[in-house]
């Protein structure tokens, strides 16, 4: 049995890229999608945010901290 879809076979689809394209432009299904274009990462709180992690992280960094050690660790 042949089928002559080319939707019937995946990897048939990656040897007619301009068939898939043909397709896609003629999908209703397509067209009636939503879509948005979302950029998160251009945001200027993401920059600010960056800024204030960054200042924390170089007061610590400066802090002279001294951890208390419960119970001394016997060396071999």
């Amino acid at each position: 049995m042949h089928i002559d879809t080319p939707s019937a076979n995946p990897f048939a689809l990656m040897m007619a890229p301009r068939q898939v394209l043909e397709a896609m432009e003629k999908s209703d299904a397509l067209r009636r999608l939503q879509h948005q274009v979302f950029h998160p990462l251009d945001s200027r709180a993401a920059l600010q945010g960056d800024a204030d992690i960054a200042a924390f992280d170089a007061a610590i960094e400066r802090a002279d901290l001294v951890l208390p050690i419960d119970e001394e660790v016997p060396r071999p």
